[in-house]
């Protein structure tokens, strides 16, 4: 992955600044129930674009979505982060477009497809398993303890623009079959990375 999920939820303490996002008013979509939600409590976004940098012939993309959930009394309570990292055309150099999952195969470097995501997969280790791909987190911001650690399996993710705002939809579901919704407008903060580039994920050869 390009980024650590893990160190990016560490970064939850200093995203309690107060914001008054725009509600994104639903349009004739059905209501769907979702255990985790990003939609107007996102306060960060992030759209890195690397590039060839697995050396396969596309695009590689990541999404980051950060969100504050606040408690009954309305405080800051957790901090969830959605990281999608997902593949385009080599002429796609906007990351836009819809991304389905690319399935378990990546892993071993097969299935690497444009258009696809790569799924969240639990990886067996030393001291302890590592979850890897697309996934939805969250930390309790008074403990900083990881609650949640959910490999995203299923679901379409689609971003568009409107004028200069990203438009981000998604339902996805998790390998614990959890609904996570992401329905969200407004900014995207877009990186180049393809001087920078990054760690390819465990065992994909180039």
């Amino acid at each position: 992955m390009k980024k650590y999920l893990l160190a990016v939820l560490a970064l939850g303490a200093t995203m309690m600044v107060a914001c008054n996002p725009d509600d994104n008013k639903g349009g004739n979509e059905p209501e769907v129930k979702a255990d985790y939600t990003l939609s107007t409590n996102v306060m960060s976004g992030f759209l890195d674009l690397y590039g060839d940098d697995y050396e396969i012939g596309l695009n590689d993309c990541v999404l980051e979505l950060g969100a504050v959930n606040l408690d009954a009394e309305g405080n800051p309570a957790s901090l969830g982060v959605l990281f999608v990292e997902y593949l385009c055309a080599l002429d796609n150099t906007t990351g836009l477009g819809s991304f389905t999952p690319s399935g378990p195969d990546w892993v071993t470097g097969e299935n690497l497809q444009p258009n696809t995501y790569f799924s969240g997969v639990e990886v067996e280790g030393e001291p302890e398993s590592s979850l890897v791909g697309s996934a939805y987190m969250e930390m309790d911001l008074a403990t900083e303890a990881i609650t949640v650690a959910e490999g995203i399996v299923d679901g379409t993710l689609t971003i568009s623009k409107s004028g200069d705002n990203y438009v981000v939809k998604g339902i996805f579901k998790t390998g614990n079959n959890k609904v996570v919704k992401v329905d969200y407008t407004g900014a995207l903060e877009v990186s180049d990375g393809t001087e920078e580039g990054g760690a390819a994920p465990l065992s994909v050869k180039k």
